[in-house]
């Protein structure tokens, strides 16, 4: 994983969120910023320290697409009875995730594949 520096001047805090330590797994807060036209994610972990990642390669791209991030009608999964944790833990789709399948992948075939 590369480290990004960045220069505090230029910083701009679009959104916080929940997410993985590279390091040890561990759910930490994180920060969405916006720096010199791309969009990182900066997080740290008490026991590794600060990172900041590269989220996204073109902030004005990314401003279009977050209009489409939640779409607000979520997803029903009878096997998560209760949100008693945040993501990203492996849930699967629960009530936490506000959006439904955006793009689905299905392949088509002219033979039987059983």
């Amino acid at each position: 994983m590369e480290e990004v520096a960045l220069k505090k001047e230029e910083v701009k805090v679009l959104s916080t969120t929940t997410s993985v330590c590279p390091e040890c797994n561990a759910v930490i807060p994180a920060e969405i910023i916006e720096s010199d036209g791309k969009i990182f994610m900066k997080k740290t972990c008490p026991a590794h320290g600060e990172f900041t990642e590269l989220y996204f390669g073109d902030a004005e791209m990314y401003h279009r697409f977050s209009k489409y991030a939640h779409d607000g009608k979520g997803v029903s999964n009878p096997q998560v009875k209760e949100l008693g944790y945040t993501c990203p833990l492996n849930c699967g789709l629960c009530p936490g995730h506000m959006s439904h399948t955006a793009l689905a992948n299905i392949v088509v075939t002219n033979r039987c594949n059983l």
